[in-house]
């Protein structure tokens, strides 16, 4: 009595093809607008997370120099680790064996062992989870490596060289904090991301006069690393040249790869020591 009369029916209206092709091409218009701001966002969550961890690794570093009468945390490089001379972490992404996380938490191994109880802060967000060990693939727990030339403990790396004629290094290696700020008043690194084929020992080297790589730093971050300073802030630095982002190598663990004029080694160099 009060509905529709017997036979009427309500028309709905329907997309036709092309408006529904309209909002298809408007949603993937939409998509490629946002999706990388989205992709931007993450890598600079992931720097952040990156930069948190230099900064609680260079923090603790201080806090090792501060407990021990001002001397830096002990650096270096045994083969294979060894409880009596210890460094701030020990292990190498060389052998398989070297590769144990005990090495890096483990007191008895670890001057660090004390200090840090999360492993997580040694790894950067965009690292790789396995280091290919000449066919091997191994478990990676660690991203970063610290100046060679800070707190260096045992016999000197020669491929690090040059010699000075009364023995050592020609350049000058720190012991002391108190010995950095006149040194080098505008800053020295400590920890750095290091590329993930080409990290091994604890230290990570830089070559004072040959244009050579011992170590590639990591360039995950935007074609840049993130790196800490002994004032305790870490930032991240952009590569300028491409060899150091491509970081090509026939073996990384020979730890000599020829970079003539590579401005980014000079960046380096001026951040790692001085000449004695």
């Amino acid at each position: 009595m009060f509905g529709e009369p017997l036979g009427s029916f309500s028309l709905h209206h329907a997309f036709t093809l092309v408006e529904l092709l309209v909002v298809v091409a408007i949603i993937a218009i939409l998509a490629g607008l946002l999706l990388p701001g989205l992709a931007s966002a993450k890598q600079r969550a992931k720097r952040i997370q990156c930069l948190n961890n230099q900064k609680q690794l260079a923090l603790t570093w201080f806090m090792y120099a501060t407990d021990s009468s001002d001397r830096l945390v002990a650096n270096g490089g045994n083969d294979p680790p060894d409880p009596v001379n210890k460094l701030w972490i020990q292990g190498a992404y060389y052998k398989s064996s070297d590769t144990n996380n005990s090495f890096m938490m483990d007191p008895r191994y670890a001057l660090f062992g004390n200090y840090l109880k999360t492993p997580q802060v040694y790894v950067c967000p965009t690292d790789r989870d396995t280091v290919n060990l000449y066919g091997q693939f191994s478990q990676k727990g660690r991203s970063y490596a610290l100046n060679a030339y800070l707190g260096w403990n045992g016999k000197w790396d020669e491929r690090l060289g040059p010699l000075d004629p009364r023995g050592g290094p020609a350049y000058r290696i720190f012991l002391k904090h108190g010995q950095l700020t006149a040194a080098m008043p505008a800053g020295t690194f400590l920890f750095q991301d290091v590329h993930p084929n080409s990290i091994c020992w604890p230290y990570f080297g830089v070559q004072m006069r040959d244009d050579s790589f011992f170590n590639f730093p990591g360039s995950s971050h935007a074609r840049g690393a993130v790196v800490s300073f002994a004032d305790g802030h870490a930032e991240w630095h952009r590569w300028r040249d491409q060899r150091t982002i491509t970081a090509r190598s026939t073996d990384y663990h020979r730890h000599s790869d020829a970079s003539p004029n590579n401005e980014d080694i000079n960046w380096l160099r001026a951040r790692t020591t001085v000449p004695k």
